[in-house]
């Protein structure tokens, strides 16, 4: 005979997924990890395929388990409302968007004089040394409810669509740089001057497409790096005060002058260099709480995305 399910081991569950591993499952829970660890036990014997798998970081949850765990969470959902529509419909109407510097400061600066910043509550979750597996359990838990970076994700559990290109690319020097007074860069001009490079996870490091550029053995030295930065303010504000020079995308240059009112000088980059395009996606787990929230929202940060040139 089977034996009756026992419904706490859902609260078990929820913990360990959320929190990644059994002893931070067991600070959540006020039970000591041994506790944690026998409830997994109990819970297994319920179903014929493993929940869990443990690797390096912790105990990695199997698709089953993000099933079941799915499931329940929207069961869950239910009760709450019942218990209370108020704050429940206040929690619906949060939305957290995963993602890096230009997440932060480009696209949400884009929807805040939207209609949208009166009907949802915004939240930024930096997506900072997170790799694609870490943003996946934080996109299926409601953790958070929608991804923006290059990356394009190929996974049946996600929908992942275009929202933005950065295909014009431009060179920002401060208003005291010398060649602030030039139209365009020449390569001498460009490759000899020192260069603040943005590193981020939602922005390709390498951009120059160099196989034609180097025929010349006077440009076959790579770009003279001054400064490194994850911030995209900072790298900006650097570039203002200092000598250095930056090669991004137009879009962010004329917004971050237009807009930010950031003191710095869009120059031409030569003629002769090819800078590669830059997607931007949005992506979300199908079977989020807020679809019908997400979809409106990436609608509408792809809308004025087209108007940004």
């Amino acid at each position: 005979m089977k034996k009756e399910f026992d419904y706490n081991l859902i609260k078990v569950l929820d913990a360990v997924i959320s929190a990644g591993n059994v002893t931070k499952a067991s600070k959540r829970l006020a039970v000591t990890p041994a506790a944690v660890s026998i409830a997994l036990t109990r819970l297994q014997g319920f179903y014929n395929e493993a929940l869990f798998v443990r690797g390096r970081n912790g105990l990695t949850p199997t698709v089953k388990a993000l099933e079941i765990h799915e499931r329940f969470c929207q069961v869950i959902d239910l009760i709450r409302l019942t218990l209370a529509p108020e704050k429940y419909s206040a929690e619906r109407n949060k939305i957290t968007i995963l993602g890096g510097d230009i997440t932060e400061h480009y696209y949400l600066s884009q929807i805040y004089d939207d209609k949208l910043f009166e009907k949802f509550s915004f939240r930024h979750f930096s997506s900072r040394n997170r790799d694609w597996e870490e943003m996946k359990r934080l996109l299926i838990m409601d953790e958070c409810n929608i991804s923006i970076s290059p990356e394009l994700i190929n996974d049946n559990e996600f929908e992942c669509i275009p929202i933005d290109n950065f295909k014009h690319f431009c060179v920002i020097c401060g208003k005291n740089n010398m060649l602030s007074e030039l139209p365009q860069l020449s390569l001498h001009n460009f490759f000899s001057a020192h260069h603040a490079i943005f590193k981020s996870s939602d922005y390709a490091s390498v951009l120059i497409q160099d196989n034609d550029l180097y025929s010349d053995v006077d440009y076959r030295e790579r770009r003279r790096v001054g400064y490194k930065s994850d911030s995209l303010t900072g790298l900006i504000s650097i570039v203002e005060r200092t000598q250095l020079v930056a090669l991004m995308p137009l879009k962010l240059a004329t917004f971050f002058k237009n807009q930010r009112k950031f003191n710095i000088t869009i120059v031409q980059p030569p003629r002769e260099m090819k800078v590669k395009q830059i997607n931007m996606y949005a992506c979300w787990h199908k079977r989020s709480t807020k679809i019908q929230h997400i979809e409106e929202i990436v609608t509408m940060l792809h809308t004025l995305s087209t108007f940004r040139h």
